[in-house]
């Protein structure tokens, strides 16, 4: 990201400022009055007519965006407005352009929570209205996913998370504790996960109390790194030691090791509800649980969210919130259905069937925490991977790699933000 992310930002904001007042207010239209007042509708000059807005959202989602444009065009059938969804690639120089053209996107319903920084930072994104949800009816992860900045600009759709998947015919019954992994893992083939990346590593940073960015009052203080402390020393530590006693090898990958656990080599593994399919087909027995529990506390696992949010460029914004509730209630279960996709909302989680294996991710979801929504994350992965990995080569000690960890992408984050 470093200069790139400086000058796409910069030709993002150009984008905004050139573009004045355009927005897309071209999407409206005048029906006879009947029926009831759709929402985000204004009273026109005559009380005989009602306006009919016509809104556009873009989804990263694929095999679900036929039936989001299905509950689109129900909601278009009770309300009198008209709601198209368009499945694109979606990038953020791309969205801006769009946004400040006629007739473009009114929002996105389907973005990975950790993109939502940059739309917001680019002044594209609308803060989400107090009284649009109940932050205690959704997974609370999901709820520190849509902030940005003290804000909550994002509404929470889905969650996933990794978990720990692990061989019946090599394991009896799954382990309660890292010890107890650990211990059956010695005669039956190790535990495998990629443990260069922070995504997977997460868990053993925060059992040691280290973090990434320090969380407070609803934002990350990037100021505050915690991967240089002496927890993350010991979580290193600790992490280097499975590679010494041979239970994962020091050329880890994350294609190694879900081979290891396809072929049925390995008893452990980690991974996620993408995995699940290929496990199946590749006739594995396997069952999937919560992680077990490190230094007596829950094992944090990165939950990912995917959120929608209304483009602070809309002329239909509140037809547009509108649209997300009936969204979240109605389409969120079958949603589940077609993608697999966990619902955020609590109550909507109580009205879906799920199997065991969903049961399980919903649990370590409970125990999760999001990779923070800045753009300032997307520094960290090379310096973690490549220091990691010359940690497991016996290069480094715990302690230098935290040295060179925090320095590295303290550096990064400067170069990042200096344009160089």
């Amino acid at each position: 990201m470093r200069k790139g992310f400086q000058v796409m930002l910069a030709s993002v904001m150009s984008l905004v400022v050139l573009s004045g007042c355009g927005g897309n207010s071209a999407n409206s239209e005048s029906t006879p009055s009947s029926g009831t007042k759709p929402a985000g509708a204004t009273e026109g000059a005559s009380a005989s007519a009602k306006t009919s807005e016509s809104i556009t959202l873009w989804t990263n989602f694929q095999v679900e965006a036929e039936l989001l444009q299905k509950y689109a065009d129900k909601w278009s059938e009770e309300t009198g407005n008209k709601a198209t969804v368009v499945q694109t690639s979606i990038e953020l120089q791309q969205f801006a352009q769009a946004a400040n053209s006629a007739g473009g996107p009114d929002g996105i319903f389907g973005i990975a929570n950790d993109q939502l920084a940059s739309f917001v930072t680019a002044n594209l994104a609308e803060e989400v209205p107090a009284d649009f949800y109940n932050d205690s009816d959704y997974v609370s992860a999901a709820v520190q996913a849509s902030y940005v900045d003290g804000k909550r600009y994002g509404v929470p759709i889905a969650v996933e998370t990794v978990t720990l998947f692990y061989n019946t015919d090599k394991v009896s019954a799954p382990p309660t504790t890292w010890d107890e992994l650990l211990a059956t893992a010695k005669t039956s083939g190790g535990v495998k996960f990629d443990a260069t990346s922070i995504y997977y590593d997460l868990g053993f940073v925060r059992a040691f109390d280290s973090y990434i960015f320090k969380w407070a009052d609803n934002a990350y203080d990037i100021e505050d790194i915690g991967l240089g402390n002496d927890g993350a020393v010991q979580a290193y530590g600790y992490i280097k030691k499975m590679v010494d006693e041979g239970f994962i090898s020091s050329d880890i990958t994350f294609d190694i090791a879900r081979s290891a656990f396809e072929n049925g080599e390995t008893a452990y593994y980690i991974g996620g509800p993408w995995d699940v399919d290929a496990f199946a087909s590749a006739g594995v027995n396997f069952a999937v649980v919560p992680m077990p529990t490190l230094n007596g506390k829950p094992f944090v696992t990165p939950v990912g969210t995917q959120v929608g949010f209304v483009s602070s460029k809309s002329t239909h914004k509140d037809a547009v919130w509108d649209f997300y509730r009936y969204l979240i209630d109605e389409a969120s279960a079958e949603l589940y259905q077609v993608g697999a996709r966990i619902p955020a909302k609590l109550s909507v989680q109580q009205q879906i069937e799920m199997d065991a294996t969903t049961q399980a991710f919903m649990q370590q979801i409970a125990s999760g925490e999001p990779l923070p929504s800045v753009p300032e994350l997307g520094q960290l992965w090379t310096p973690y991977t490549d220091n990691m990995r010359l940690l497991f080569q016996g290069k480094l000690s715990p302690e230098e790699a935290a040295k060179y960890i925090d320095s590295q992408f303290k550096e990064a984050i400067e170069l990042m933000h200096s344009g160089s």
